[in-house]
């Protein structure tokens, strides 16, 4: 087994999660007008392409933390990595989901729907989902680790993430199950590791072939790791119109599909070549601050959509919406920084403005 990765940074994989913040903010804001507004046809259209190009998001978040974690679980014992998350993961998740509840959530829901709430991260600010998902995979690292050191192993768990998707989605297509229970399932599955675990295993394995994989997609023309995306992206949107033809459910276009486990490994591919050629300094402001515009961004799309619907309501005003959601986020949290509470909001290692230096490509691949 390869492990020569020397350094906790991985320069290019800011690609991967400056783009993914971007993307889940456009899930979301085209999710508004798919469920909540009377779109015309082509407002429709164009809000299922960009929703369905946005879905390697979670996928990539996933990933990278796979191979972060990967490298957290090295240098410190299970024990100070957990207390870490706890620090990092569910005190800002803890925060966030309680300022959801009092700001956003009808004071007739029960205790135990609000319990609920707090266990799976599916509240009035529904993205935090992630943080609890995340810490099941840190609970069960060690574990994760050991079956990602088997080539033969990470295939098999790929194998029954597929099966599982292929399940999930006869179930939808074949309207098998009621609306009310596919919304059950579906908020379940998407706080439980197994159906998820597929991506962080594949970071984990990764890193401990970080340089074999970096050279294997340097060594790959651009032209080549374009056509791959732009075939899978095919295969993805093509996939949920049809099955949305059928079933004429949202959940049908989500991420539990062949199709998008396919689409976003292309993505993080290209990505992943992109960041070897550009180093722009947006792009480095946006993975700083990727966490806290995660935790933010659906509180200001609720603001927004409260101020008028309006901004949901076509083309011109989805990508308006999609910007100012973004650039609103990334300032509140860099306001946040400066606070006192910006430990409770963004987790400790979250809310530091330090350069880390960052080694070089080459030395890495050469290394």
């Amino acid at each position: 087994m390869e492990t020569s990765v020397k350094s906790n940074r991985f320069p290019e994989l800011d690609f991967i999660r400056a783009t993914a913040v971007v993307a889940v903010i456009i899930i979301h804001v085209t999710s508004i007008t798919l469920t909540k507004m009377p779109a015309d046809r082509f407002t429709f259209n164009a809000s299922v392409i960009l929703n369905q190009l946005s879905r390697f998001c979670v996928p990539a978040f996933l990933f990278v933390s796979g191979v972060l974690a990967f490298q957290s679980y090295k240098r410190n014992s299970y024990l100070q990595v957990i207390k870490g998350k706890i620090r990092d993961l569910i005190v800002p998740y803890l925060v966030w989901t309680s300022l959801g509840l009092v700001l956003f959530l009808s004071f007739s829901s029960n205790y135990k729907g609000i319990i609920m709430i707090y266990l799976t991260g599916n509240g009035p600010f529904y993205q935090l989902y992630y943080i609890p998902l995340l810490f099941q995979m840190f609970v069960f690292l060690p574990w994760i680790i050991k079956l990602a050191g088997s080539k033969k192993m990470v295939i098999s768990i790929l194998l029954i993430n597929i099966l599982m998707y292929v399940g999930y989605q006869t179930l939808l297509v074949g309207t098998l199950l009621s609306k009310d229970l596919v919304g059950s399932a579906s908020t379940i599955l998407q706080s439980t590791f197994v159906i998820w675990m597929s991506y962080f295993c594949m970071g984990v394995y990764a890193t401990q072939n970080y340089s074999k994989l970096l050279e294997f997609i340097k060594s790959k023309p651009i032209a080549v790791v374009i056509a791959i995306y732009v075939l899978s992206a095919i295969a993805l949107i093509t996939d949920a119109f049809i099955s949305f033809g059928y079933a004429k459910q949202m959940e049908i276009m989500g991420y539990f599909r062949i199709t998008v486990l396919i689409y976003s490994f292309a993505t993080m591919a290209l990505l992943v070549k992109l960041g070897m050629t550009y180093k722009l300094k947006p792009i480095t402001s946006l993975y700083r601050n990727s966490f806290g515009i995660y935790l933010i961004h659906v509180a200001v799309i609720k603001v927004i959509f409260m101020v008028s619907s309006i901004f949901f309501s076509n083309l011109l005003f989805i990508m308006l919406s999609t910007l100012l959601t973004l650039i609103v986020s990334y300032w509140c949290v860099e306001l946040i920084k400066r606070t006192r509470i910006s430990s409770l909001l963004l987790g400790k290692n979250n809310n530091s403005k330090k350069h880390v230096p960052v080694e070089s490509l080459t030395s890495r691949v050469e290394s």
